[in-house]
């Protein structure tokens, strides 16, 4: 497992480090496990314990290790923080930087989906009977060609026009044209935040639990990421302090609407506070927000935007996805002009821009009627919130965290946290949840993707429910 150190092949610290990586690829050392004590390791390399500290100390700010004060260095076994190495090995190289996380329980999840009766409320979309009816327009060629005169670096300026107009008038936003990009889709907008500001081995810290963590865009791009807790108001500021003061953070990012999986929305007090923070050290904001659309509460009532409060310092990344499915990807980001003119410029490089054909389908998007199509999703996804609420009142195991928009809910507990195994058994007794391990912590709350709910499942749900309460009992 071990070989002897060659001081003629480089500095010594260095080969200790290839030597424990590679056998952390190879299995020898599995995630969790305990590596031998800094004495040992000393005199299996013969070497002293000051150039083996060195070597372990390089691995844990890698994100490789973690270390335990008075139990020793142990493999990191999740994901914050790792640091994505690029291998010669292409194989190896694809698999650190494009695999999902956690990928064998979402097979798991496809393969129950088969099965009539199977309750899938792990899923991350609403099903397709509750999106907006949108009708698209049809179009000649000629009329194709003649519109595409229309497309600028920023898109295609309709779709631009339509974005900037909605914004305006249903959340008070004040920016120009020119600080709008259209992107396909919000996740790629944040990859390519990621990728044209970023250099490999960046820290970026996110909230802890954080959908961001299953994101394989991190790895793609060699990002780091940090969970940062979160309280009652959203993310812990005390702590990102810290975090950026230790980790170097050079962005953070956060899902301050209804965020994903916990549904929290950032109070406006914290808002406040972060962008303090955040201008101190100088760390720019991207303010993910594709839930705002979907709050059951008055916009008045609701947090301005984080963007809103510090418009050249916060990029806001929003997206039509959620409301029209996977087959029409939209996003936007809002930014300064000069920054948003170089993503422009890096979306093209990259040829990430989108089609004119997607984007004349999504100024239709925006039609008068699509208010009352948008409070027609509202309403539905606030009655079914009602319907998990009242059995939440029902039984006495599960705690489900109040629902305030959007359509995932957290239910906690006390007792036993759902095992990778337990997760198991629910899916094969038809029972499909997101567990927070998926999410980059494990604690005892799992989310429910409550959209997927109505009058006739919640009998069923109840019931998976009460017997899943059995298995988590302390």
């Amino acid at each position: 497992m071990w070989k002897e150190i060659d001081k003629t092949k480089g500095p010594i610290y260095r080969q200790m480090m290839d030597q424990i990586m590679k056998n952390i690829e190879n299995g020898n050392l599995a995630p969790g496990e305990r590596l031998p004590s800094e004495r040992k390791l000393a005199a299996v390399f013969r070497t002293n314990r000051t150039t083996v500290v060195r070597a372990l100390d390089e691995l844990r700010d890698l994100g490789v290790l973690t270390s335990r004060q008075g139990s020793g260095r142990y493999v990191n076994q999740t994901e914050w923080g790792k640091f994505s190495v690029p291998r010669i090995n292409w194989r190896e190289l694809f698999s650190q930087r494009y695999e999902q996380v956690d990928d064998w329980y979402e097979e798991r999840i496809k393969e129950a989906k088969k099965q009539p009766d199977f309750l899938d409320l792990f899923s991350s979309e609403m099903p397709n009977k509750l999106l907006p009816d949108v009708q698209f327009p049809a179009h000649t060629m000629a009329e194709m060609i003649t519109e595409e005169q229309k497309m600028t670096d920023l898109g295609y300026l309709p779709l631009v026009e339509k974005i900037e107009g909605y914004l305006s008038e249903e959340f008070q936003f004040d920016f120009s044209r020119t600080r709008l990009l259209v992107t396909v889709g919000g996740q790629q907008a944040i990859f390519l935040i990621l990728q044209t500001l970023l250099s490999n081995g960046d820290a970026v810290a996110v909230e802890s639990p954080s959908f961001f963590y299953r994101l394989a865009l991190f790895r793609a791009t060699g990002t780091r990421l940090f969970g940062i807790p979160m309280d009652d108001e959203g993310i812990d500021l005390a702590i990102l302090e810290k975090s950026i003061q230790k980790n170097k953070i050079k962005a953070v990012l956060v899902n301050p609407n209804f965020q994903n999986p916990t549904g929290k929305v950032m109070s406006q007090k914290r808002r406040n506070d972060l962008v303090v923070l955040c201008r101190k050290y100088q760390v720019p904001i991207v303010e993910d927000d594709v839930f705002s659309d979907l709050s059951f509460q008055e916009v008045e009532k609701s947090p301005v935007s984080i963007h809103s409060l510090d418009p050249e310092n916060v990029l806001y990344v929003g997206s039509l996805s959620r409301l029209l499915g996977k087959t029409t990807k939209i996003g936007w980001i809002i930014g300064p002009q000069t920054l948003i003119f170089k993503l422009a410029k890096a979306q093209q490089m990259m040829e990430f821009s989108m089609s004119i054909f997607t984007q004349i389908a999504a100024t239709a998007v925006f039609e008068e009627s699509y208010d009352a199509k948008l409070a027609l999703v509202r309403n539905q996804l606030q009655e079914k919130s009602l319907l998990l609420q009242k059995w939440a009142q029902k039984q006495n195991f599960f705690n489900v965290w109040p629902i305030k928009g959007g359509y995932y809910a957290w239910v906690t507990w006390e007792g036993k946290k759902m095992t990778a195994e337990i997760a198991s058994e629910a899916v094969a007794k038809g029972l499909g949840v997101a567990p927070s391990w998926l999410f980059g912590r494990e604690t005892n709350g799992i989310r429910i993707n409550f959209s997927r709910l109505d009058q006739d499942r919640m009998i069923v749900f109840a019931r998976r429910m009460e017997e899943l309460a059995g298995w988590l009992q302390a």
